[in-house]
Formats: C-alpha cells, sequence, structure tokens
C-alpha cells in the first residue's frame, strides 16, 4: 500500500525533506545517495512518475523513432545545435513531446511550486490533492549528458525497427577485463543496430553494450544552456526498457543501481495557504519560468490580463 506524507504548510515540507535526508525515504539511512523532486498537480496512484511517452499505452501502440524522426524532420533548425541524442530529447521535453524522459529538480521548492501550479491557459482542474515525489538516487546511478550510458539509452528512440526486444538475450558481465572481448549479447544483429546509432553521434563508441544498463533508469545531469532548466534547477530520469522497446523500465524493473521514491501529498484544503507561502519565499512563475511564458502568466495571475492587454 502507497505511503503519503501529508503536508499543510512550507515548514511541514521542509521538514519533510529533512527527514527524508536525514533516515532515507523508506526510514533507513544510506551513504551515497543524493534526493530529486518531482512535482505533480494530481495523485496519479502507481501511474505517478511515469514518463509521457509511456502514459495510456502509448509506447505500446506507436512508434517511437518515427515519432523521433518526425520532429526532426519538421523542425531542422530547432535541432540544429544539438550534438547528442539525449540533448534532441530534452529539446522534445521541452516542448512537450512525449519522450522517455521525467523532468525532475534539485530544488524541493521548485517541485513544490509545479505541484501547485496551475497554468491559466489550459483547462486543467484545481480539485484534489497534489503530489511531490521524492527520489533518493545512488551516486553511481547519477550521470552527466554526455555519459556512453546515457547514450545506449537515449538512442533506443532512434532505434529504426520497433522489434528491438532483449528478453531472450544473454546477459554479459561489465568488465575491464573482458572490454575487449566479443561476446553473444553485443553479436546479436539487433544490438549491432544500436550501436550504429550511437556512432551516429560518438565515432568512437566501442561495440560494447552491458544488458543490464539498457533496463536501468539513470539520473542524467543536462547542459545548462537552457535558461527555464538553470532556474528550475532541472535534471531528468532517462528510463531504459523493460524486455522490449514498448515497455519502458520501471522503478521495479529496473536492472542498475535501485532508486527509491516516496510521496508528499499536498490535500486540497491546503494548496491556497501553500501558494501564499510559496510567493513570499519569491517561488513565482516569473522566476520559474524566466521566458515569456512566465512573464505572460505572471501577468494573468496578479493582473487579470495578459501581457498583451495589459499594454493596450
Amino acid at each position: 500500500m502507497t505511503e503519503y506524507h501529508d503536508i499543510y504548510s512550507v515548514a511541514d515540507y521542509i521538514e519533510a525533506i529533512k527527514n527524508f535526508k536525514l533516515y532515507g525515504v523508506n526510514g533507513s539511512r544510506s551513504k551515497g545517495v543524493r534526493l530529486y523532486y518531482r512535482g505533480e498537480p494530481a495523485d496519479y496512484g502507481e501511474t505517478a512518475g511515469t514518463p509521457s511517452i509511456a502514459r495510456g499505452g502509448w509506447l505500446e501502440g506507436n512508434s517511437e523513432s518515427t515519432l523521433f524522426r518526425e520532429c526532426e524532420r519538421l523542425l531542422p533548425r530547432e535541432f540544429a545545435n544539438c550534438k547528442t541524442t539525449f540533448e534532441k530529447l530534452v529539446l522534445m521535453q521541452h516542448y512537450q513531446i512525449r519522450t522517455r524522459l521525467l523532468d525532475v529538480s534539485f530544488g524541493p521548492l521548485q517541485a513544490l511550486f509545479f505541484a501547485l501550479y496551475i497554468d491559466p491557459k489550459s483547462k486543467q482542474d484545481d480539485s484534489g490533492d497534489s503530489i511531490v515525489l521524492v527520489y533518493e538516487i545512488p551516486d553511481e546511478a547519477i550521470c552527466s549528458w554526455h555519459s556512453d550510458k546515457v547514450s545506449v539509452i537515449s538512442n533506443i528512440a532512434v532505434y529504426a525497427y520497433d522489434d528491438l526486444d532483449i528478453w531472450d538475450l544473454p546477459y554479459n558481465e561489465e568488465s575491464t577485463q573482458l572490454f575487449d572481448k566479443k561476446d553473444s549479447f553485443n553479436e546479436n544483429e539487433k544490438i549491432q543496430q544500436l550501436v550504429h546509432e550511437i556512432r551516429a553521434e560518438k565515432p568512437y563508441f566501442i561495440n560494447r553494450i552491458i544488458k543490464s544498463h539498457m533496463e536501468s533508469i539513470y539520473c542524467v545531469h543536462p547542459l545548462l544552456d537552457n535558461p527555464r532548466i538553470r532556474a528550475q534547477q532541472g535534471a531528468f530520469l532517462l528510463f531504459g526498457m523493460n524486455g522490449d522497446k514498448h515497455h519502458l523500465a520501471t522503478l521495479e524493473s529496473n536492472k542498475g543501481l535501485k532508486i527509491s521514491m516516496a510521496r508528499i501529498r499536498i490535500p486540497q484544503g491546503a494548496k491556497p495557504r501553500i501558494r501564499e507561502e510559496l510567493e513570499l519565499l519569491s517561488q513565482t512563475v516569473d522566476t520559474v519560468y524566466p521566458d515569456w511564458q512566465g512573464v505572460s502568466d505572471y501577468f494573468e495571475h496578479f493582473y487579470g490580463k495578459t501581457a498583451e492587454e495589459f499594454y493596450k
């Protein structure tokens, strides 16, 4: 049964975070871990923390690679400065295209803001509880944007065929002694095709993929080349496969280092108070979204007008 930690003020929230830092999200303190946070405007139950590409069974019935390549084809200038597939996925995520990424933040207050934020242009219902997901991630599961592990999982998205299935392929070892030796996993035609995609961004990539890496979830620190990512202290969870390309890895199926998650619940009745407290702490839409969207929403929130209407 899912356990919730209810809060009714920012002070309650900070106290909950302090307890997680001291005692761990599961009540047992671990060394060599970091906490990351994600705010969701509703309680999605068991599907909380699910990347958009897997919601509603979309990935099971559609082609991820076709979606990716069509975005490149239709918006080539947008992707021109991207050097890696991961950077392209981040750009797609920015524009709310379905990807295998999940936005998280270093900052607990940013996550609380997103749990309570209602886009004035949307028809989103503000009734019901909101949730902040708290992830406890081992240092070894945290990668830079340029990591080879990140390249392996990211390029699953562009793999040209939808039959990428590794259920029956044997596991291989992650060992420097075996690094130059071939194994049956990497000799498989499907894996060789994946290496081909990876070498499009990294020509020096060595023909050796570890099966468990493909079935893992990693926390990735991106390039801070976007003012929104910088302001939101953003990072991403990058989801590998659960056996085949049409199913994402989950916290339960994750073959890498264990990632734990706890839920902090903001009851519907506590939302107005906590929103007021966040404003006192300068957690407002124009600081979290330091771009035209943030400015526009700022005007609409404080003046009841859009930026265009305000200056008429």
